[in-house]
């Protein structure tokens, strides 16, 4: 038992010193095994972030693609809002063209139009009312009658008369033709030439004893005899006058000419007779 006592005391040391180097060992080992598991996380850390970076690189390229896209779809879209806005200025000026031919088209129409109105009605028969009468003339049928008349108020006598014969040779059934017959025994009156005077109001007379110039017609008659010095068929003609219209102005113009007229030649003997 001694001797085991001392051996014991001397292989505890050694005990010791190989505890002590195993643990180093089994602490070395750990080390070892930590670096380990650090190398591959970091690793595994390098690879997901190289492929988050790869990731996010793609998108950022599937990104870019798209921007391009959209710009190119935008460098389209404002070529075509240009060439759109190009032909709507291209179709405002021909719009604009076209309303100002349209408009002046239409001026034209209207003038050619109006041109034409005024051509028929320069041919159609238009209503006139003379001396009282109605009735339905030629534009030129009327133009030639006012043109007469025209002339004899400027006492144009010759040139009235001419355009009444005119008018009467031209339109035998015109309807002025009363006016035309007393107008021209005014133009012959005119004239001096007092029995075509007479003639054109007989005529007057004959053809229309009620017409509104008839009693000025008696009345021209009488002058037309008193001219002619033919005191008795003027004395005559008054009084057929007051006698058929006595309630007209001529009548009584008729009623003061016989006061101041002398007495007729057979009266005259029936007094020297007596």
């Amino acid at each position: 038992m001694r001797f085991a006592y001392p051996l014991l005391s001397r292989l505890r040391p050694v005990a010791l010193v190989a505890a002590a180097l195993l643990g180093s060992l089994n602490l070395a080992h750990a080390g070892l095994f930590e670096d380990d598991e650090a190398r591959r996380a970091i690793l595994e850390l390098r690879t997901q972030r190289t492929q988050d970076t790869d990731a996010l690189n793609a998108k950022i390229a599937a990104l870019t693609a798209q921007v391009d896209q959209l710009k190119r779809s935008l460098l389209d879209m404002n070529a075509q809002m240009e060439q759109l806005r190009t032909e709507q200025a291209r179709q405002r000026g021909s719009e604009e063209v076209l309303v100002r031919d349209v408009t002046e088209l239409q001026r034209k129409q209207k003038d050619v139009q109006g041109a034409f109105d005024e051509r028929v009605r320069k041919l159609e028969p238009q209503s006139v009312t003379q001396d009282g009468k109605t009735f339905k003339v030629d534009p030129e049928e009327k133009r030639l009658f006012d043109d007469a008349l025209a002339r004899l108020r400027a006492a144009d006598f010759a040139g009235g008369a001419a355009g009444l014969n005119g008018l009467m040779a031209r339109y035998p059934a015109t309807g002025y033709k009363e006016s035309v017959l007393y107008w021209l025994g005014n133009a012959q009156y005119g004239l001096r030439d007092y029995k075509e005077s007479i003639s054109a109001f007989k005529q007057l007379l004959d053809r229309a004893p009620d017409h509104a110039r008839a009693p000025e017609a008696l009345l021209s008659i009488a002058n037309c005899f008193g001219e002619l010095k033919d005191m008795d068929s003027s004395r005559k003609a008054l009084e057929l006058l007051i006698k058929q219209y006595p309630q007209t102005e001529a009548a009584q113009a008729a009623r003061d000419r016989l006061l101041t007229m002398p007495a007729p030649v057979s009266e005259k003997k029936r007094k020297a007779h007596n």
